[in-house]
């Protein structure tokens, strides 16, 4: 009997031994995107979730690590936005103000015109108490907590009809746009005619000649080979790509603080990381773009300010009909003191 009893207790040791070895099982917080994955230079939401899980799983000693699924798995990102705010998936990343503002008409701000002067700016702006009181407001209306503003690069016009070194020169052309109003009414106010078109019909659109023109980012450009079907490409910078990673509210608030503050740390790097990569390829994307054979356009500093006199005032009454002009002034006075820095 003894013996039994001192084998009994030495399994029974050993197995809460094993236990206490045994590795713990990670909390696992799920983000989507439609962005592919491996290479990180062609891919940039790669290199954000990358660097994401290796500043999660090492602050929190492996307690908590990402879990990735790219290509679209979880569906596009209207979806995936959807999933967000019902709380089965953690987060996605992407998505636009435009998406956000099917939840809250706030977020339309961030759609703005000319507002902000350069991509540096537009960072310290979101990265400060504005984007993070923005960040607040959106996440008590709707649920859904932006993470990380990825201001990346500026939209810019191109056409295979003309080159635009004018608002006059816009004139009647059928330009694409998304079905965002903000969008529609800073085309209508340059005088072209706003034609939203689905992002996956645009090549065939622009070969086919159903419209003229488009309006998007060099990297953006180059996503959907657009330069194949492009002769013209004006950098007039009118509105700045802020795609968003957003994360549901009520799991975020449920973390304990240590793990919210390694959340935050951790979608500031990875989005530093992903900024760095656009930012160094922009060259390197405008080289491609005109190799293609399509004529880049700088315009001068008075046809720049041509172009923002049309645009700022009509489009910016139609957004304070929107968000309400404390907003608009809020922004701006932000925009300011970050130029004055």
């Amino acid at each position: 009997m003894l013996l039994n009893s001192l084998k009994a207790g030495t399994i029974a040791a050993t197995f809460a031994l094993a236990g206490a070895l045994a590795p713990v099982q990670a909390d696992t917080i799920r983000i989507g995107t439609v962005d592919g994955e491996g290479n990180l230079l062609d891919n940039v939401y790669w290199a954000y979730t990358e660097v994401f899980d290796s500043i999660l799983k090492a602050q929190t000693g492996g307690e908590y690590e990402l879990q990735v699924f790219p290509n679209g798995q979880l569906g596009d990102l209207e979806s995936m936005l959807e999933q967000v705010a019902r709380g089965s998936l953690q987060i996605v990343a992407g998505i636009s103000a435009g998406h956000l503002q099917a939840y809250t008409d706030i977020a339309a701000v961030l759609e703005m015109p000319y507002v902000f002067p350069s991509t540096a700016v537009a960072r310290e702006v979101m990265d400060g108490k504005f984007g993070k009181d923005l960040s607040d407001r959106i996440a008590e209306e709707t649920g859904v907590r932006i993470i990380s503003y990825l201001p990346s690069a500026f939209r810019n016009f191109s056409s295979s009809t003309k080159l635009i070194k004018s608002p006059e020169d816009m004139a009647g052309m059928k330009m694409r746009t998304q079905q965002i109003p903000i969008h529609v009414a800073m085309v209508e106010a340059l005088g072209a005619n706003p034609t939203p078109i689905a992002w996956s019909e645009l090549y065939s659109a622009l070969q086919t000649g159903v419209v003229d023109g488009q309006e998007n980012a060099p990297y953006t450009m180059l996503m959907a080979n657009l330069q194949e079907v492009q002769k013209f490409y004006t950098l007039d910078h009118h509105l700045l790509n802020m795609p968003i990673v957003a994360m549901n509210e009520d799991y975020y608030q449920s973390l304990p603080d240590g793990v919210k503050a390694t959340i935050d740390e951790a979608a500031g790097e990875a989005a530093f990381a992903l900024l760095g990569i656009v930012k160094a390829k922009e060259s390197q994307d405008l080289a491609v773009i005109e190799d293609a054979g399509v004529e880049i356009y700088q315009p001068s500093p008075e046809e720049f300010q041509m172009f923002v006199d049309k645009v700022q005032a009509p489009v910016e009454t139609i957004l304070a009909d929107i968000v309400g002009q404390d907003l608009i002034d809020e922004l701006k006075a932000a925009v300011a003191d970050a130029q004055a820095e």
